[in-house]
């Protein structure tokens, strides 16, 4: 016995070890948070690392309600701390379902969950509750399982085009947030990367320097006509539309002021391309971000700012929907909608298609992580999308490029 107890030890003591460790690490991580934090430098040093720490922030709050009222009936911590979770991770979608779209107050949460943890989640606590028994097993599995139902559709996992012949004709389109357009000071490289896909129809967001008060407009019509030679080409704001289609008639849609970037005014930039017999209406789309990360978390500015956005991204998305369900032209939108999977912001799509493509269509990369989809695009009836795809930016913005394959009514 006294053997069993010697080898027993130096797996005690490295335990013990690991776990000051881990408890180290976190005061020195809340330390360098609070400070960053009081700087109100949030983004620019090291704000952007202890986001990713963040992401399990809402779950373990809610965790917390249920391990300690549950803290006399399952006495056992492993098996509590996994009902518990299970417990959170419903609850957490019940919220997001219920409060998304309807409050700012939930755009922080929004933002710091990445929607394909509520699909993760839940699977990983189905697992987990093996490790369990009887009834905590039983409770731990069935709050898992009604956590996955209702999180599948919140997590963006998408259902991918296939098996349908393209049609000669159909209308290659691309659609991009480039980041600042051309910032890598090789403008060759940049309109190399644009060109080499040869779409028919390529929606450009931030078509825009950088600079306070973004977008900063950038006069470069001359080169846009050399390199576009014989394309058809409509500006607004950072918004350029470029088209081998004529356009017979276009709109700035969205009014609505942005105190934070005061010449970003608007929400799409409409243009009405003559594809051969019909008329499709394309909606180059850049919506307002959900917030800045200019000012601390620690300061009221920062939840005064999240709530102002918040009120003009529902203006611009009341307006772009009432433009469309005007419309009388098949719809194609597209663009950064600074929206994620679920939020309910997207209920003012549901007349529209969404398209479909890879699995996880995550659209932004953020501190090398590439977890979020901000970039959509919906169709209305009357307009097949025949293939929807990512592709990578190769380095010229944190944002994928979507490529598409379109056709009204199946043919142009």
């Amino acid at each position: 016995m006294t053997s069993g107890l010697a080898r027993a030890e130096p797996r005690r003591r490295l335990a013990v070890m690991l776990r000051r460790a881990a408890l180290t690490a976190l005061a020195l991580w809340l330390v360098v948070t609070l400070v960053n934090w009081l700087t109100g430098r949030f983004w620019w040093w090291g704000g952007g690392a202890p986001l990713l720490l963040f992401f399990g922030t809402p779950l373990l709050l809610l965790a917390a309600v249920p391990m300690v009222a549950l803290r006399r009936r399952v006495p056992g911590r492993r098996d509590r701390a996994l009902l518990s979770l299970a417990v959170a991770a419903l609850a957490l979608i019940v919220l997001r379902r219920a409060l998304s779209g309807r409050t700012w107050l939930w755009v922080v949460p929004d933002l710091v969950v990445p929607p394909l943890l509520f699909a993760a989640v839940p699977v990983v606590l189905l697992v987990s509750a093996l490790a369990v028994k009887g009834v905590v097993r039983a409770w731990t599995a069935g709050f898992a399982a009604a956590a996955l139902v209702l999180g599948v559709n919140q997590a963006g996992i998408g259902v991918a085009w296939g098996g349908e012949a393209v049609p000669a004709g159909a209308v290659h389109v691309v659609s991009w947030d480039a980041y600042c357009w051309n910032t890598t000071d090789d403008a060759d490289r940049f309109f190399r990367y644009l060109k080499g896909f040869a779409a028919d129809v390529y929606l450009l967001q931030e078509h825009s320097g950088c600079g306070p008060g973004a977008p900063t407009p950038i006069d470069d019509a001359e080169l846009l006509r050399q390199e576009f030679p014989g394309r058809h080409i409509a500006e607004l704001e950072g918004l350029l539309t470029i088209s081998r289609f004529p356009v017979v008639a276009q709109a700035a849609v969205g009014p609505v002021a942005n105190p934070y970037a005061p010449r970003w005014r608007h929400a799409a930039l409409r243009t009405d391309l003559r594809m051969g017999e019909r008329v499709v209406s394309v909606y180059n789309v850049h919506l307002f971000d959900m917030l800045y990360l200019t000012e601390s978390p620690l300061s009221p500015r920062f939840y005064q700012a999240i709530q102002t956005m918040d009120d003009a991204r529902q203006r611009q998305f009341d307006a772009l929907a009432a433009d469309v369900e005007a419309n009388p032209h098949p719809v194609l939108t597209s663009g950064n909608f600074n929206t994620l999977p679920g939020m309910g912001h997207l209920r003012r799509m549901d007349g529209l298609t969404s398209a479909e493509g890879p699995l996880y269509p995550a659209t932004l990369s953020f501190g090398g992580l590439r977890l979020w989809r901000m970039d959509w695009t919906f169709t209305s009836p009357g307009l097949t999308v025949h293939r929807y795809d990512l592709r990578s930016p190769a380095g010229l913005s944190t944002h994928h490029l979507q490529d598409l394959l379109i056709s009204p009514d199946g043919k142009v």
